[in-house]
């Protein structure tokens, strides 16, 4: 029987929040996380001591170097690749730019339509941002705009709200503009004042508190389903405040394009007498990490095309769906969780989590490591300002993302 190892300091990289002080057992090929641990990390890092899928071709089994042999000619042959998924780490993201480059193709995360949410409200006025140590140590005043965001960042408030911050006082205070605070959230925030304020309407409520925050009071006597007078006086505490904060998940908000700059101009007014910053959520699967790595490569953000030596961008046309109705290739890496690839009538090569579930087999399977439990990698923190070091927590029996796409340019 294995010995029962136990790593302390774990950095985990799957949701942005860039936690890392997971502990981790490792026993054989065995990992289990232990406390205190997210449930979406305790799942993703999670592994029994199994023998991993092999590759395969058309659904036929076969060896690693005749599998990327496969692919290699299928890219060959491509009229319009596309890169997605890119649920990498910062070596997997640079060798899928090289497969761009050599191949041709357009660049796309998974999870990038909050990310452009956002920047097209950057684009029309620009933003003032925090990091999340700033909120952590600073910010007596949070404003959370949509449904409670500990359904996806599990520990967000922990890391926000720690019981003793460098400069914040012990009077702060949490307002939930949307959904509830669920129980989780609640004793996270055990410390904290907590409000509420449903609304029907979050860029309505926000355009009449920025009004109020101004010194106008905007005509009319409910905005969003929250009474005027409540909306004067929550400016009124934004304005009192040392330090606000404006947070929001664009991913989960249909109009988040629109709160992104209704919040935007909140903190603005906000800055001509106090201090405030905007705090967007985000950051899964290293996206905001392989968004830098194209803008230092290409010069361009994600949803970019390259085509021989130049590179071009733009939102929408080269979103993945978008660049899928006329691609015939899709080249699907998805390394951090079993994302399976959308629904797509060409051919299909998928570098995947080893549990990826495939509606459509795909013409060539590589299954690859995870980074930070199979090998080591990088990724970056949700607030861009931190790169992780990822560890291999077991010896790996499937190739790194890197690996696997060097494979196939060699052919």
């Amino acid at each position: 029987m294995a010995e029962v190892q136990t790593i302390h300091d774990v950095a985990c990289g799957f949701c942005g929040l860039g936690c890392d002080d997971l502990t981790v057992e490792v026993e054989g090929r065995q990992v289990r996380a232990k406390a205190p641990v997210c449930p979406e990390a305790a799942r993703l890092l999670r592994r029994l001591d199994t023998a991993d899928p092999m590759p395969r071709v058309a659904g036929e089994v076969i060896d690693q170097a005749d599998a990327a042999k496969a692919a290699h000619q299928i890219l060959a042959a491509a009229r319009a690749p596309v890169i997605g998924g890119l649920g990498v780490d910062m070596a997997g993201a640079g060798a899928a730019v090289d497969l761009a480059i050599r191949f041709g193709g357009v660049l796309d995360h998974y999870a990038s339509d909050g990310l452009f949410r956002n920047y097209a409200a950057a684009q029309r006025t620009g933003w003032l941002s925090t990091t999340l140590a700033e909120v952590r140590n600073r910010c007596d005043v949070l404003l959370v705009v949509g449904d409670d965001p500990a359904a996806t960042w599990g520990r967000l408030f922990e890391r926000l709200f720690p019981e003793k911050p460098l400069f914040a006082g012990s009077n702060r205070r949490v307002i939930f503009l949307g959904g509830a605070p669920g129980e989780k959230t609640r004793a996270q925030l055990a410390g904290a004042s907590v409000v509420h304020h449903a609304t029907t309407d979050a860029v309505a409520a926000l355009e009449a508190l920025g009004s109020f925050t101004a010194g106008r009071r905007p005509p009319g006597s409910c905005f969003g389903g929250i009474e005027a007078d409540t909306l004067a006086g929550l400016a009124e505490e934004l304005r009192n405040a040392h330090y606000a904060v404006v947070t929001w998940n664009a991913a989960d908000l249909d109009d988040g394009d629109l709160v992104a700059e209704r919040a935007t101009a909140l903190v603005d007014t906000l800055n001509v007498t106090t201090r405030a910053g905007v705090f967007p959520l985000g950051g899964r699967d290293n996206i905001i990490g392989v968004n830098q790595l194209l803008l230092w490569r290409l010069g361009y953000p994600l949803r970019t095309a390259v085509q021989g030596q130049a590179s071009s961008h733009d939102g929408t046309l080269f979103a993945t769906q978008a660049a899928l109705a006329d691609a015939d290739v899709l080249v699907w890496i998805s390394a951090f969780r079993p994302e399976p690839p959308p629904a797509f009538g060409g051919k299909i090569i998928a570098l995947a989590h080893p549990e990826t579930v495939f509606d459509k087999e795909p013409d060539v399977l590589i299954p690859v490591g995870t980074p930070g439990v199979d090998h080591a990698g990088t990724a970056f923190r949700m607030d861009s300002i931190v790169s992780l070091p990822l560890g291999a927590l077991r010896v790996a029996t499937l190739p790194s993302v890197a690996e696997a796409v060097r494979c196939i340019a060699e052919g």
